[in-house]
């Protein structure tokens, strides 16, 4: 075991103070040990070689922070994309659910996910918050669900575990966003375990993009089986730190994983996306985009890796990572990975990372459009792909009101 990882840090002393103090079954005592004994993940680790947790874990987090606060119903629609249905936490309890026939929304629910990742070891042994949903069978949900946490407590380390379920012949669409209204050193450790029975549709959206100061590690597992569909869109814009870790695990034939994703991050902001699809059966697909665009001294990390077993034959896998750097101090490290070992396959994965074009530029400037307007427009083109896949209109228009305050321009990108 390296030594340096058994080094005490702030966040460590923490946690263990607070599992001295708590009541923790025999069962959560020994995931707790295991997770010491393992520590949280170092550049060592290959998975976190360009993603360093050593500064976050050193600071300072209040653990016990489940507190009763109400939210005024004012603040939550100008917080929220304005959606109809929404599931709402703050400071780590459920104030609010959703009355849709088919489906049932409750709190937190203890639940077992096998995993190798120590941070979602840590989860598992201490969180207490977070969602249990299921659509029951043959439920069309045609209206998306709003998934909003909001966390108003100074240098909280908050854990959120969570587990959908769709069953057999059902469809759902989620969106979900995780706010800091502290403006502190904020860490989130959230976990989602997501089930697709037999003929299920799940589209899934994450909106990242909080207050500078906080720091998001999140992990999603999703579980298919025959004939269902899962999408997960990701959007980073906000927050000093964000980790993702997408695992997809097909378990029936025909299947179909699909992942888009867009980082426009800017400062000294880290965006890491790590993707996993696991093909175990025949005739599946998964179908993989991710666009990155760095500002300033901000960082992108991409590491995606698809896996076709041995008796998975007649899969059909695509994945792409395309990254602008629209500074000389930015950067981003990329890592597309295929593991085949079966022979009847289409499978294909890349990589580009560059600037805009500067002769695309310079027509534009010379119809008269000014240079930052000029370059919003390309970098808007550059993320297009990916915002047509959005089904969710109010969606789709936040993200090009984000887009546009990101890069300082006052344009429509719907009359682009």
């Amino acid at each position: 075991m390296d030594n340096k990882r058994k080094k005490s840090v702030s966040l460590v002393k923490s946690l263990k103070s607070y599992v001295a103090k708590n009541n923790l079954s025999p069962k959560k005592k020994k995931l707790f040990a295991s997770f010491i004994n393992q520590g949280f993940p170092t550049i060592k680790d290959e998975e976190w070689k360009y993603t360093p947790l050593k500064k976050i874990i050193s600071l300072d987090y209040n653990i016990n922070n489940q507190t009763d606060q109400s939210l005024d119903t004012t603040f939550i629609k100008n917080n929220s994309l304005g959606l109809k249905h929404k599931i709402v936490f703050c400071n780590g309890n459920l104030l609010d659910v959703p009355n849709i026939s088919g489906l049932t929304v409750s709190d937190f629910s203890d639940f077992e996910c096998r995993t190798n990742d120590t941070n979602t070891l840590l989860n598992e042994a201490l969180a207490k918050n977070g969602y249990t949903i299921s659509v029951e069978s043959n439920v069309t949900i045609e209206e998306p669900v709003e998934i909003l946490f909001f966390n108003t407590l100074e240098n909280s380390f908050s854990q959120y575990r969570s587990i959908i379920t769709v069953m057999k012949n059902s469809s759902i669409k989620f969106v979900e966003k995780i706010y800091d209204l502290s403006n502190s050193n904020s860490l989130v450790n959230n976990f989602t375990k997501i089930l697709c029975e037999e003929n299920s549709n799940i589209e899934f959206n994450k909106i990242q993009n909080n207050t500078p100061s906080s720091k998001l590690i999140d992990c999603m597992n999703i579980f298919q089986e025959r004939n269902s569909t899962a999408l997960v869109n990701t959007f980073i814009f906000g927050g000093d730190f964000v980790r993702n870790n997408l695992n997809f695990e097909q378990n029936g034939e025909n299947c179909e994983s699909n992942m888009n994703g867009i980082s426009l991050i800017d400062r000294d902001q880290l965006a890491d996306n790590h993707t996993f699809v696991d093909h175990k059966n025949a005739h599946c697909r998964s179908n993989e985009m991710y666009k990155g665009i760095y500002l300033d001294k901000s960082k992108g990390v991409f590491n995606g890796k698809i896996m076709v077993r041995k008796d998975a034959q007649k899969i059909d896998a695509f994945q792409s990572n395309n990254n602008l750097l629209l500074s000389d101090l930015s950067s981003i490290d990329s890592k597309p990975q295929l593991e085949i070992y079966a022979d009847d396959v289409k499978c294909s994965h890349g990589c580009t990372i560059g600037q805009l074009d500067q002769e695309a530029l310079f027509y534009m400037r010379s119809r008269g459009i000014g240079i930052e307007e000029a370059k919003a427009v390309l970098t808007y083109a550059f993320t297009s792909e990916v915002i047509d896949k959005i089904s969710i209109s109010e969606l789709q228009k936040l993200i090009r009101d984000v887009l546009a305050k990101k890069l300082n321009v006052d344009l429509d990108f719907s009359l682009v």
